[in-house]
């Protein structure tokens, strides 16, 4: 008989109620607005080609547009840790009209 990961105990709904846990969703939009606090101005410094950022994050090409695409990179990660926000506010609000905060 074939078994998979699931078998030996967990079961999918522990994990689902683990992971829709008030705590978890908490952590989860606790570390996406702290993440989101630092990207949005590391990307502004990298948008205004800051000279005291160093030189440990350039490629070795060492290009022309390396400080924009930093930039670019920087808010579009801050975009996507503000979708994970958006769920884990989702999460917290499911969590309070179930009773579980």
């Amino acid at each position: 008989e074939a078994r998979g990961w699931w078998s030996g105990g967990v079961e999918m709904a522990a994990v689902f109620d683990c992971l829709t846990s008030p705590f978890c969703s908490i952590c989860c939009g606790g570390l996406s607005v702290f993440a989101i606090c630092i990207l949005i101005p590391l990307g502004s410094l990298f948008q205004k080609d800051y000279r005291f950022l160093g030189e440990d994050w350039m490629t070795e090409a060492r290009g022309e547009g390396e400080h924009l695409i930093a930039a670019r990179n920087c808010f579009i990660t801050a975009a996507l840790y503000g979708g994970f926000l958006g769920l884990s506010v989702m999460c917290c609000m499911n969590n309070k009209r179930r009773g579980r905060m």
